[in-house]
């Protein structure tokens, strides 16, 4: 039994150690082909993706509290997937688009819910004054 579970381990340790040398050796090779259009056009896309979440971010976090600035940003969003749509090779891009516009449009519900609960607030404490003014212009009642 004992002979068994070491000739079963042993050969593991030889299997794994295989495949470490032959993944070591593949990332050691150099490239032995040039990139293809297709490749180099994936390539810029996702270079593009990745510089455009910068600078989005950027403008994203300046305009965070503002429900038509978010708006305009969900616009070009918008523009950007119906350009892309039929381009195969862009699917990161519209997902990553997609993802925006979802995240967006649940910070313009809140920016609004933000708002109205602002107002609801300064509405109140206005008919709070005005009954407090009311009462102290009506003077002190006798008892």
């Amino acid at each position: 039994m004992k002979r068994i579970v070491a000739i079963t381990c042993g050969t593991l340790v030889l299997l794994a150690v295989g495949m470490v040398v032959s993944i070591w050796r593949a990332n050691q090779e150099p490239v032995t082909h040039t990139p293809g259009l297709v490749e180099t056009g994936r390539a810029q896309l996702h270079a593009q993706l990745e510089e455009a979440k910068k600078t989005e971010a950027a403008e994203e976090k300046h305009d965070w509290d503002s429900s038509e600035r978010l708006r305009v940003l969900v616009q070009g969003h918008e523009q950007r997937i119906e350009k892309l749509k039929d381009n195969k090779e862009a699917t990161e891009i519209v997902a990553y688009d997609r993802d925006a516009i979802d995240r967006l449009g649940k910070r313009i519900a809140q920016v609004q819910d933000e708002e109205a609960a602002r107002a609801q607030a300064a509405k109140e404490a206005a008919e709070r004054a005005a009954q407090e003014s009311a009462q102290q212009t009506a003077g002190p009642t006798p008892h």
